[in-house]
Formats: C-alpha cells, sequence, structure tokens
C-alpha cells in the first residue's frame, strides 16, 4: 500500500495549521527523486546482446540527514498510483542492489506481460509490426519503492513509485547533468545572511538539454526544476523552468533564509520530461 498522502485544498487552508508541511519542505523521510543510467530502458534488436543492466539511484533525504535505505521493484502492469499495487511486494520484481537487469527472469516475465497490455495482448515478438509500433513509440513501466529510516515511524516511511520507458532505439534518452547552483553568478556558499531574501540559479552542463524527434518534427527538451530545503528557510517556488525554443521560463527561484544561525541543505531536481534527472545539494551556514 502506498503510504497515504495529505492535500488541504485551498478552501481548508486555515484548517492545516501551522505545521502544515509545503511539498518544498523536508520534514519526514522523503524521495526527492529516483534516477536511471541510462535514462531509459532501450532494447535495439540488431545489437548481439542484451544491454547492461539499467543501476537506480535514490535522492532519499531526512531533516537530520539520517541514513535511509531503498528498496526498488519492478511493478507488473496495473494502475500504479492505486494504492493496491503491493510493489515492493508480491506485485513486483526485486531489483538486488538497484540494478534492473534483462537477464532476471522475473524482470523479462513482467516485461511480457507489459508488452503484452500495451499491445492488445502480443507477446514480446521484434518481427511482429504492431509490437515493433508499440515498442518505437515506448512503453510506460513502473518502479516502485520503499524507503525507511528504520523508526517504524509514519514520517520515516514514504512508498510511491517512479516511471520508466520502455523503448525500442539505438538512441536512447541521457540524463541532463547538474554542474552548480548559483548565487549572484557565483557557486552558493556560506555564510549565508539571517532572514534575507536570495535568488537563486541552476546550472546545467552543457548539452543538457538534447534534441529528440518528435510526430511534428525535432524539439529541445524544456528542463524543470524542483527545489527543496531543510531547516526554517521557505524556497517560495517548488518549481522553476529553463525557457527553451522560444517557450517562456524562468529557472532561478527565490530563497528566504531563516531567522536564526542554522544549518540548511538546498536541493535542486532537474528532469527533462522524458525521463532524464539529475540533481544537486548544497549544504551551507546560516547566519555567524
Amino acid at each position: 500500500m502506498r503510504a497515504p498522502v495529505l492535500v488541504c485544498l485551498s478552501l481548508a487552508v486555515a484548517a492545516c495549521g501551522p505545521d502544515f508541511e509545503l511539498q518544498q519542505e523536508i520534514r519526514r523521510v522523503r524521495v526527492l527523486a529516483l534516477k536511471a543510467e541510462p535514462a531509459e530502458l532501450t532494447l535495439n534488436p540488431d545489437a548481439p546482446a542484451l544491454p547492461p543492466p539499467i543501476v537506480f539511484t535514490s535522492l532519499a533525504v531526512t531533516p537530520d540527514e539520517r541514513p535511509v535505505d531503498v528498496d526498488l521493484a519492478l511493478c507488473r502492469p496495473g494502475n500504479a498510483y492505486s494504492g493496491e499495487l503491493e510493489c515492493p511486494g508480491k506485485d513486483g520484481a526485486s531489483l538486488p542492489e538497484s540494478q534492473l537487469s534483462l537477464q532476471d527472469p522475473n524482470v523479462q516475465q513482467i516485461l511480457q506481460e507489459t508488452a503484452a497490455a500495451g499491445s492488445g495482448g502480443a507477446p514480446l515478438d521484434f518481427n511482429d509490426p504492431q509490437v515493433r509500433a508499440v515498442l518505437e513509440r515506448g512503453i510506460p513501466l513502473f518502479i516502485g519503492y520503499r524507503a525507511s529510516d528504520g523508526t517504524d515511524t509514519p514520517e520515516g516511511l514514504e512508498e510511491g513509485v517512479r516511471p520508466l520507458t520502455l523503448r525500442l532505439t539505438a538512441t536512447p534518452n541521457q540524463n541532463p547533468r547538474m554542474e552548480d547552483i548559483l548565487l549572484d553568478g557565483a557557486p552558493l556558499s556560506g555564510p549565508l545572511p539571517l532572514a534575507t531574501e536570495l535568488v537563486l540559479r541552476p546550472q546545467l552542463a552543457v548539452g543538457s538539454m538534447e534534441q529528440y524527434e518528435t510526430a511534428e518534427g525535432p524539439r529541445t527538451e524544456q528542463v524543470f526544476y524542483s527545489w527543496f530545503t531543510t531547516g526554517e528557510g521557505e524556497v517560495k517556488q517548488l518549481r522553476s523552468l529553463e525557457p527553451v525554443d522560444g517557450k517562456p521560463g524562468e529557472p532561478t527561484i527565490k530563497y528566504l533564509t531563516p531567522s536564526t544561525p542554522q544549518r540548511v541543505t538546498i536541493y535542486v531536481v532537474a528532469r527533462d520530461g522524458r525521463g532524464g534527472v539529475d540533481w544537486l545539494a548544497r549544504t551551507v551556514d546560516v547566519g555567524p
């Protein structure tokens, strides 16, 4: 079962009280991102061998940087967001050492079931034009996770799913690459002033926004960012966005530093909208 998520509607925000947790705050075990390397599961029927295992890395955090254990599984077909799918558990194939290997028979079985569900019951056969067309467009898979700090408390556990694309291609999507978080054009470092609103800018490595083909022609990825922080400061915006190909965007965000001296960690997660993920964390002191 998925851990319940409490959502306060706009008409009832006052009832949430002062301890209402903003999505960009870190007050409990959180899995801020799950990165696959490579960014998608690709099959190349002309390759002489199966691709190497996909390796997953989890950005699992706590307010006080306690260690977090994360278990992963490839989920069987079904409504991954229903809360009824036990994955990890009976509805998933465990991924030892956070790796998905196509040589694992349990993984192969789930891929066959997923391909059949996406192609009207047809088995995973590269020579079938219908199956091939479906695979070239991409089939959504889901990776289930269970993150725990070992305290056996509601705040010490998070469960969820992350999509992963299965696609027939020789050119898989690549993850974007975060290089830095900038303050006034320089790498973010402390000490930061107390109770001050700062403008932070993410910095991507050159080439992180790839071009890719669509039915409407070539496009460039529009990378968006999610921001999180520990401590008593406040990230004013959860998300920011890179402008690209004439599409508007503003990558910077405003961060209000705490009013009392403390050490904080700021996280920024970059996503390319096609399954690619990367992140960066900076821990800095605020105040004297």
